[in-house]
């Protein structure tokens, strides 16, 4: 598929960003990239000397800056451009991630300056790049109508709230798309059919038009409206050789 304009664009910053870390021998960055960007960037990375890594502040984060790093800098010193932002207040459980995200773009921020948003029970968690930290802290005091308090912290030093999953139990004759999302929403794979030819069903960020196609364990798939799963590594087959599988639900 030949790529948009928004994902030439992309390239180019991209390509940007690996030759000054050549030229500078310093590293460069370009995120927070959305998962689906990360995807499409993954696969078309152009070819360079230089060593890169994608990191948004946490394993398992979604959103992740690219980083290209000369060779004296090991991979983890990625976690230098990133902080991540402790917001406590006042029943601060009862808001919502746009909640949050439109506050932050309030300050006049660029989503792009801005990476997971993970929200507890008693706080939130933002990673924002690095240089943007401070004056986060220094300006926002409000999220919705609630009262906040706001603190900067090193990566590594707060505690990652777990992510809430519901664990879908199924039995399918194949891993493919039709049979899998049918499982995982609850439906028959004849009226899957529908929602994959209406364009809503996409694995690992990437949209999927083929019922045929296959998911494999790992894999991560949404379906517009319905939700985002990930297809477990527990696969196990049954007395009547159909596959037991495992679908974790995000919520």
């Amino acid at each position: 598929m030949t790529p948009s304009v928004e994902e030439k664009m992309l390239l180019a910053r991209i390509e940007d960003a690996l030759n000054l870390c050549e030229r500078q021998n310093c590293i460069k960055a370009v995120g927070f990239l959305t998962p689906a960007d990360a995807v499409f960037v993954k696969g078309h990375l152009p070819r360079s000397m230089v060593k890169t890594c994608f990191f948004g502040g946490y394993a398992d984060a979604e959103r992740v800056l690219f980083a290209a790093l000369p060779d004296y800098l090991e991979e983890d010193a990625a976690a230098d451009l990133i902080s991540v932002i402790e917001i406590t207040g006042r029943d601060i459980g009862e808001l919502k991630h746009p909640d949050f995200l439109g506050s932050l773009l309030g300050l006049g921020i660029k989503r792009e300056k801005i990476g997971d948003i993970l929200i507890a029970e008693e706080r939130c968690l933002v990673f924002v790049v690095e240089n943007i930290a401070d004056y986060i802290v220094e300006n926002l005091d409000k999220v919705g109508r609630k009262g906040v308090r706001l603190r900067k912290a090193e990566i590594g030093e707060l505690e990652v709230p777990q992510k809430k999953i519901e664990i879908i139990n199924a039995t399918v004759s194949a891993l493919r798309v039709d049979s899998i999302v049918a499982a995982a929403i609850r439906t028959s794979r004849s009226s899957v059919l529908s929602v994959i030819a209406e364009g809503r069903v996409f694995v690992n960020w990437t949209q999927q038009d083929s019922p045929s196609a296959k998911i494999k364990p790992g894999d991560v798939f949404s379906v517009r409206g319905k939700g985002r799963f990930r297809l477990s590594e527990e696969i196990n087959e049954t007395k009547k050789g159909r596959l037991g599988v495992r679908i974790e639900k995000m919520v």
